[in-house]
C-alpha cells in the first residue's frame, strides 16, 4: 500500500467543517486548551487518538449503543486470539506470554472507531484517509484492507491469484458483506473463536436455497463440503513465526516462510454457526512452541490442544475454478487433503482431528468429462527445477536478478548478479536500445547462444529479465522455479562469494516485434483478433489505486484486466500448465489472438509475457509504455 503524504495524514480539511462531526469543537474530542494563545498551551493534554483511549466520552456521546458493543467486538479486543493463546499455555507464564502478546500481536491485531471511520490503522502508519472526514461506510482500500492486507487483501485485489470475483466483475466492497452488525457486535466471553461469532457473515446469507438450484454439484455437496472448496484459489500459509526486541528495543517478528498453496482438512468445528459440512479449507497458522522464547521458554506446554491448521476462508471467490473443472482435480487427489507429511515434527497431535486419512479422500470418479484446453505445445524448457539445476551447473549462464544487497547475503553457487531494476535495461519506463542492453549484458558474461537461466525471489522479476534476453535475441532461457526460495527449500546451498564473469559479446539480434507502442494499441482496441491483458492488480485496473507516476488511474479499454499474481504463485512457485491454460482459456485469453500484456510501467508485462511464452502463445507483445505513459498521452 502506498503511503500517505506527511501533510495528508494531519489535513483537516475545509469539507470536513461543513460536516456534523466538523460541528463539534475539536476540544470536545481532543481535550486540549482553545483559549490558549500559543501552540504549546493550546495542546497541553491534547489526545490524538480520543477513539481509542475514551470511545465513551467521545464517540459514545452520540452513538452510544454501536460504542457499548464495539467496544467489546473481535475489531477492538480480539479477544478470540487470547482464548487461544491460553488454550496452548502454561498460565503460570500468562504475565511473560501477555506482555510478548501486547508487545507484537496487539499492535496490529485491534482496532478502534478512528481505524474504521476516519483514518487509516496504525499497522498502515495512521493518517486522515479524506481530511479528517468521517464515514459512514469504511474504505476497503484504506481501511478494510490496510489491515487485513496480507491475506485478505492480497487476496481480494489480486495481489494473489486473480482476485475476487465480488470485487472485480460486481464491484462489491468489504461492507457489502460485513455490515456494521457484525463489525460492531459484542463477543461473549469465552468465544472459543471468531467463526463462533453468532452475527458472523455467511455465503449462503445471500446464495440461499443453492441444492434447488440448476447446478446439479450444489446438491450433491450441500451440507458436507464449505463453499470455498470449490470456489476459492490458493491461498498463503505462514510457518514459525518469531518475536523479539532488536538493540533500540524496537519489537519484531519474522515468520520463517510463507507458501502459497490450498489443504483441505477434516471439520473439527462443528459447533461453529453454518459450518455442519465434513471438509473445509485449512490454512497454516505461523503458531510455535518458540514464538515467544524471548520472553519466556517453554511457555505452551499444552500447543497440541488447538489445531496449527484452521479453518479459512480466502477472499479469492471465482464462480469457476480448477477445482470445479473436473471431478478428479480433487476427487481421489490426495495432495490436496492435508496428510501428516504436511505437518512438522511437532504439529502430529495438535492437527489429528483435521489430517484426512486415506479412506476418507473422496473416490475418483470413472468418468468425468474432459477438460478442454487450447491446442499448443507447452516450451517445457522455459522452465527449470532446482533438481536439474544442482545437476547442470555447468552447461548453464546462470543469473541472480535480485538486488545487490540480496546477492550479497546469499546466492547460488556459480550466479552473476544482474539487477534488471538498476543495470541499464530502462529509461523512463521504457526499455532501453536494444544495442546498449546487448552490451550491458555481454559484459555481465552472457551471449545469444548460451543457456541463460535467471532466478529471483518471487519469479516476476526473473521473467521480466527472461523477456528482455528474449528481445535482444537470446535463443535459450529459462527460469528457476521456485526461485532461490524453492533451492533452499530442496536443502541446496547457498555461497556469499561472488565470482566475476567474464565479458563475452552478447551477439544476439534483436526482435524489436516483441514490443509495442501507445499507437499499436489505441489502433487495436477493436481488433478482435489481439486481447490486451492488463496484469496489475484489481485495485488499479479498477481506478480504486493509481501508479505514482501515474496522471490518473484508470484502465486501458477493452483491456481484460488478469493480475500477474494469477500467473506466479508466491515465491516463484508455478501452478501446472494445464491449470494456468485453463485458466486463460476461461478469460477469453486465447492463443489464436495476438495478446498484447501491459501494466503500469512494462515491468509486469514483461514478466507476464514470459508465462505466455512458456505455456506456449506464438504472438506475444509488450506494451512498453504501459498505463504511465498511456493515460498522459491521451
Amino acid at each position: 500500500m502506498v503511503p500517505l503524504e506527511p501533510f495528508e495524514k494531519v489535513l483537516v480539511s475545509k469539507e470536513f467543517l461543513d460536516t456534523d462531526h466538523g460541528e463539534i469543537a475539536c476540544v470536545d474530542c481532543h481535550g486540549g486548551n482553545a483559549a490558549a494563545n500559543d501552540k504549546k498551551a493550546a495542546h497541553a493534554d491534547l489526545d490524538p487518538y480520543p477513539a481509542a483511549n475514551n470511545p465513551e466520552a467521545t464517540c459514545g456521546e452520540c452513538h452510544e449503543e454501536i460504542v457499548a458493543t464495539a467496544k467489546n467486538s473481535l475489531h477492538t479486543t480480539l479477544s478470540t486470539f487470547i482464548t487461544v493463546l491460553q488454550a496452548r499455555s502454561d498460565m503460570n507464564k500468562w504475565p511473560e506470554i501477555d506482555e510478548a502478546r501486547k508487545n507484537h500481536c496487539a499492535a496490529c491485531h485491534t482496532n478502534n472507531c478512528g481505524s474504521c471511520h476516519v483514518s487509516r490503522p496504525k499497522s498502515a502508519k495512521k493518517g486522515f484517509i479524506n481530511g479528517h472526514i468521517f464515514q459512514k461506510r469504511s474504505d476497503p482500500f484504506n481501511q478494510c484492507t490496510a489491515c487485513h492486507g496480507s491475506r485478505v487483501g492480497n487476496e481480494y485485489y489480486g495481489m494473489r491469484g486473480q482476485g475476487d470475483v465480488h470485487v472485480s466483475k460486481y464491484d462489491m466492497d468489504c461492507v457489502a458483506c460485513h455490515e456494521a452488525e457484525e463489525m460492531h457486535a459484542a463477543a461473549p466471553e469465552g468465544l472459543p473463536g471468531r467463526y463462533h461469532l453468532k452475527e458472523i457473515v455467511a455465503c449462503t446469507d445471500c446464495h440461499q436455497n443453492l441444492q434447488y438450484g440448476s447446478v446439479r454439484d450444489h446438491s450433491i455437496h450441500i451440507g458436507k463440503v464449505q463453499c470455498q472448496v470449490c470456489h476459492s484459489q490458493t491461498y498463503v500459509n505462514c510457518y514459525s513465526c518469531h518475536v523479539g526486541k532488536d538493540e533500540q528495543g524496537l519489537g519484531y517478528f519474522q515468520n520463517e516462510r510463507e507458501v502459497e498453496g490450498m489443504k483441505i482438512g477434516l471439520n473439527y468445528d462443528k459447533d461453529a454457526p453454518e459450518a455442519s459440512y465434513n471438509y473445509m479449507l485449512v490454512r497454516h497458522e505461523p503458531s510455535d512452541l518458540e514464538v515467544f522464547d524471548f520472553y519466556v521458554k517453554d511457555a505452551f506446554t499444552n500447543f497440541d490442544k488447538v489445531p496449527t491448521w484452521k479453518r479459512a476462508s480466502p477472499h479469492n471467490i471465482q464462480r469457476k475454478t480448477w477445482q470445479t473443472a473436473n471431478c478428479n482435480n480433487c476427487h481421489g487427489n490426495r495432495d490436496l487433503f492435508l496428510s501428516e507429511d504436511d505437518l512438522l515434527d511437532y504439529e502430529n497431535k495438535a492437527n489429528a482431528s483435521v489430517v484426512v486419512p486415506d479412506n476418507k479422500i473422496p473416490t475418483a470418479r470413472k468418468k468425468t468429462t474432459p477438460i478442454k484446453l487450447p491446442d499448443v505445445t507447452v516450451r517445457e524448457s522455459m522452465v527449470v527445477t532446482s533438481e536439474w539445476l544442482h545437476d547442470n551447473p555447468d552447461k548453464v549462464v546462470l543469473v541472480d536478478a535480485r538486488d545487490k544487497t540480496a546477492f550479497r547475503n546469499g546466492h547460488i553457487e556459480g550466479a552473476t548478479l544482474y539487477d534488471p531494476l538498476r543495470f541499464g535495461l530502462r529509461n523512463n519506463n521504457n526499455l532501453n536500445p536494444a544495442a546498449q542492453i546487448s552490451n550491458n549484458f555481454g559484459r555481465a558474461g552472457m551471449s545469444a547462444d548460451d543457456h541463460i537461466v535467471v532466478y529471483d525471489k518471487d519469479g516476476r522479476i526473473a521473467g521480466f529479465m527472461a523477456m528482455v534476453l528474449e528481445y535482444v535475441g537470446a535463443k535459450n532461457v529459462s527460469i528457476l522455479k521456485g526461485g532461490i526460495e524453492g533451492w533452499e527449500h530442496h536443502g541446496y546451498h547457498l555461497t556469499k562469494e561472488a565470482a566475476k564473469p567474464t565479458s563475452k559479446n552478447f551477439n544476439g539480434k534483436a526482435r524489436p516485434q516483441l514490443i509495442v507502442n501507445n499507437d499499436y494499441v489505441r489502433n487495436n482496441l477493436d481488433n478482435l483478433d489481439v486481447v490486451i491483458v492488463d496484469v496489475r492488480d484489481i485495485a488499479q485496473a479498477k481506478g480504486l489505486a493509481k501508479h505514482a507516476q501515474a496522471a490518473r488511474p484508470g484502465r486501458i479499454p477493452g483491456s481484460v484486466n488478469l493480475p500477474l499474481s494469477a500467473l506466479y504463485m508466491d515465491n516463484g512457485a508455478l501452478k501446472s500448465p494445464e491449470e494456468l491454460l485453463w485458466m486463460l482459456n476461461k478469460n477469453g485469453i486465447t492463443p489464436d489472438k495476438t495478446v498484447v500484456t501491459t501494466c503500469n510501467t512494462g515491468l509486469q508485462a514483461g514478466g507476464a509475457y514470459f508465462i505466455f511464452r512458456y505455456l506456449g502463445f506464438p504472438d506475444v507483445r509488450v506494451h512498453d509504455e504501459s498505463w504511465v505513459s498511456y493515460c498522459a498521452t491521451k
